[in-house]
């Protein structure tokens, strides 16, 4: 999938939710509160207006979408993210259909549907880290996409073992947050994806200080 077919893509993907939510408007009385923030119980913490709750998360959508498109432009090692084209495509399209599932759920629960939108959403995380993982490591060097330190950006060998490395951690995180979260496990689920996140992190920087350290090529990468 090209830069385009992807911009195409995911403007309707955001166009399916925007349809959605021009189907529920008129549904829904304009003194409702609708819930845009839950809690780790799963119940409400805050609610907004119509604007804020049909039209919050498509106009992230959008404005992701274009983001999308513009950052293989502009990335100054740009050959190498058109390269890693199948990566970037599969990773920001699964961020778009997150936010479609998310929205979904959310103004579903608010016609009536009994939807556990905690549930779907966490368990939605898991899947996008899952996916995330199993395409980090045919990621090629750039500034705009992958495990981006002092690092791994100045060398090829710090870049490619740190990016497999981290993409089976990411992998089997995501499957994790997934099961927990289907389990309705949602304390566990938090614990799991912080810890997780931050512990991967803090251990990948180390490698990819430790990879760089012992590669002889380090010094002669350039943009």
């Amino acid at each position: 999938m090209n830069n385009k077919s992807l911009f195409v893509l995911n403007s309707l993907i955001v166009l399916a939710m925007l349809a959605l939510s021009a189907w529920a408007w008129n549904q829904i009385p304009d003194t409702l509160q609708i819930p845009v923030h839950y809690g780790i119980n799963g119940m409400p913490t805050r609610y907004g207006g119509k604007f804020e709750g049909l039209l919050m998360l498509p106009l992230i959508g959008a404005g992701l979408t274009a983001l999308f498109a513009i950052v293989p432009h502009i990335d100054p090692r740009s050959d190498n993210l058109t390269r890693s084209q199948k990566a970037y495509s599969a990773v920001t399209l699964s961020v778009i259909l997150l936010l479609l599932l998310a929205h979904t759920a959310m103004v579903l629960q608010v016609l009536g549907w009994q939807i556990n939108v905690v549930m779907v959403v966490a368990a939605g995380v898991g899947v996008l880290l899952a996916i995330t993982g199993n395409y980090l490591g045919k990621v090629r060097s750039n500034f705009s996409f992958g495990i981006r330190t002092p690092w791994t950006l100045s060398s090829e060998q710090s870049w490619n073992k740190t990016h497999r490395l981290g993409g089976r951690l990411l992998f089997l995180l995501g499957i994790s947050g997934a099961i927990t979260a289907l389990a309705n496990a949602n304390q566990l689920f938090l614990l799991l994806i912080l810890g997780g996140t931050i512990s991967i992190t803090l251990f990948l920087t180390i490698y990819s200080y430790m990879v760089w350290k012992k590669d002889p090529e380090r010094r002669k990468i350039k943009l």
